[in-house]
């Protein structure tokens, strides 16, 4: 085999950063797709929400995991992904019960007939509710991204 067709094959089958041709172009359109679905739910006022609480931090570490996840995807580290997978849903479970223990707090300390009194506190329930519920939204979506990339990429069950 000439000097010729070694370097042709070798620029066939990988990139500038050694990961394989046939690896890279389902990576880019699969984050691509998920992308374009974040992009939508943007469009449509729903991507921001979880992030713009005052206990959005649990939504940014999430977030900030999912991006390592889909980091590791890219240098095919599979058990590391599998990892995080894992892991960003009980952290999203987590801010659950960060959510639910701010939203019965302030119900606890909203013991008065007052009805000025009394809105502040619900005020205080619902943006408890709001971290529960985006937490684990966003950790459940997190996990499935990274699953769905594991599958279809790493070639793994689950």
């Amino acid at each position: 085999m000439g000097s010729h067709a070694v370097a042709r094959r070798l620029s066939d089958t990988h990139s500038d950063h050694g990961a394989p041709k046939a690896f890279l172009s389902p990576f880019i359109v699969l984050q691509a797709i998920g992308a374009a679905g974040i992009v939508g739910l943007w469009a449509v006022g729903i991507a921001g929400k979880p992030f713009a609480g005052n206990n959005a931090y649990l939504c940014w570490l999430i977030a900030a995991i999912g991006a390592l996840g889909i980091l590791c995807v890219f240098f095919r580290r599979w058990r590391d992904v599998d990892w995080l997978a894992t892991h960003v849903v009980r952290i999203g479970l987590l801010g659950t019960v960060v959510g639910l223990i701010v939203a019965f707090s302030a119900a606890r300390a909203g013991g008065s007939a007052d009805p000025s009194a009394i809105r502040p506190m619900i005020a205080s329930v619902i943006d408890g509710m709001y971290v529960a519920l985006y937490a684990t939204l966003l950790g459940i979506a997190t996990n499935l991204w990274l699953k769905i990339n594991l599958r279809l990429l790493g070639n793994f069950d689950g």
